[in-house]
């Protein structure tokens, strides 16, 4: 490391490597922070082994994710322990804010920890800790470095709120990340801006824009930044995630109407459909809302695929309570499901007023039993695609072999589509008409069309 004359360290000369855990969101703050690094001189390392800092970008939604943090961390002190020992480890977000005084008392290894929304001050508070020198750029100068990992995609997460109101009872995020804070306008403008940096010359061609609760902006809101995203002319597909199943969903629909951009997909959790158990959750409990929602949805879009959720083995749920949610299935016609096991977590509601009453072995079966339910509708559904055309995009390109995707299908969540190309016309990124020739539960295999 390279000092000045007063011994301080200077940025330009810290190398670092951001290891983001849990999901999209965490990915967003991320990238915020990695900007916020580049943006006062440091420089990213290619791997680990090269880094000086390596920050760990934490989870702790359940305890799956509390745990792999945990390994995460106890990876990269095994690292420093052997093979690198003036490698400084920090941890930051979710897991040390919920968790803080047992992340000081019980990994005093760590050399650095910080909680959430204050990931653009990382560069600061490492100049006070470490004494580090910041070689900040002017703002009209021209920071150029190479574009991450993400950025070799073509889509692109932004954030468009921070933290939830709500208080459903297995949710311990109100508490990690505060009360709902939605971004203006100006917030948006330079989240684009810092992207485009980042990225160099690689377009964005999907936008894709989540928070803790995006409902909750209320439609007017999502309007503006729908609107604002619709007029970057080199997006193609704009994706909601993480909608909630409230009244206000029927008046958002309309904006599919409206907004040729948006893609046909509907991401929205329902979590259960029984009625007491719902209650019990904190969550809505009108249930003839969520078909209402459903039937809307496809109604306005009839390609529209619906990606949902439901949380096994909550207390109290019994057998009934399963084949209810295995009947709504079939009822809906879900496309998309994602299942979990109900994780009895200190801090909240259900975890500090409710006792667990079913085993973590019978919370297995009963999402075994669930997917099994889904899977039939799920090949019913991936049969009617056989031979169907449709123009798909283009998420990678290797040797031959495309990775592409519906708008349908999620980056990084749903299904991908794998074709053969031994001389591409296309770049990643563009839209080409793709055959859908055979399938298996959760993957396509496609045949792209010559292009005349």
């Amino acid at each position: 490391m390279r000092k000045n004359k007063d011994r301080s360290v200077l940025s330009d000369s810290i190398s670092f490597h951001i290891e983001t855990l849990g999901c999209p969101k965490n990915k967003v703050d991320s990238r915020k922070m990695r900007s916020a690094l580049l943006r006062s001189g440091f420089r990213e390392a290619g791997k680990l082994e090269k880094a000086d800092f390596l920050f760990i970008n934490s989870c702790s939604f359940i305890r799956e994710a509390q745990e792999e943090t945990i390994q995460t961390v106890f990876d990269a002190l095994k690292i420093k322990e052997k093979r690198k020992k003036d490698l400084k480890v920090g941890l930051i977000g979710c897991f040390v804010e919920r968790f803080s005084d047992a992340v000081k008392k019980d990994i005093p290894e760590l050399d650095f920890t910080l909680g959430t929304q204050r990931y653009h001050e990382v560069p600061f508070l490492l100049s006070e800790k470490f004494n580090i020198e910041l070689k900040n750029h002017s703002a009209d100068s021209r920071w150029t470095f190479s574009p991450d990992q993400d950025a070799k995609h073509a889509y692109a997460w932004f954030r468009i709120a921070q933290g939830c109101d709500r208080h459903c009872a297995f949710c311990i995020i109100p508490k990690i990340r505060g009360k709902l804070l939605t971004y203006d306008q100006a917030n948006l403008e330079k989240q684009w801006a810092d992207e485009k940096v980042l990225r160099g010359d690689r377009p964005i061609r999907e936008v894709i824009l989540v928070s803790q609760d995006t409902i909750s902006q209320g439609v007017e809101n999502l309007e503006k930044i729908i609107a604002f995203y619709s007029q970057k002319e080199e997006v193609h597909w704009i994706r909601l995630q993480y909608l909630f199943p409230d009244k206000r969903m029927l008046d958002l629909l309309d904006l599919w109407t409206k907004y040729p951009k948006l893609v046909s997909y509907l991401d929205i959790p329902f979590q259960h459909v029984a009625p007491d158990i719902l209650k019990a959750m904190k969550r809505p409990t009108d249930v003839s809302l969520f078909d209402e929602i459903i039937h809307k949805a496809r109604q306005v879009r009839p390609a529209m695929e619906i990606r949902t959720s439901f949380i096994l083995g909550f207390p109290t749920e019994t057998h009934e309570h399963v084949d209810a949610i295995k009947q709504a299935i079939k009822a809906w016609r879900i496309d998309k499901l994602a299942l979990f096991r109900y994780s009895h977590e200190v801090g909240t509601y259900a975890g500090d007023q409710y006792q667990e009453t079913v085993t973590d072995e019978e919370k297995i079966r009963r999402i075994n039993d669930v997917r099994e339910a889904h899977l039939e509708i799920r090949k019913e559904f991936l049969t009617g695609l056989l031979g169907t055309r449709e123009k798909m995009f283009v998420d990678e390109i290797h040797k031959g072999e495309v990775i592409l995707r519906r708008e349908q299908d999620a980056p990084e969540i749903d299904e991908i589509v794998t074709a053969h190309c031994l001389k591409p016309w296309f770049s990643v990124g563009d839209l080409v008409e793709t055959e859908i020739t055979s399938f298996s539960e959760y993957a396509l295999t496609g045949n792209i069309i010559a292009k005349r």
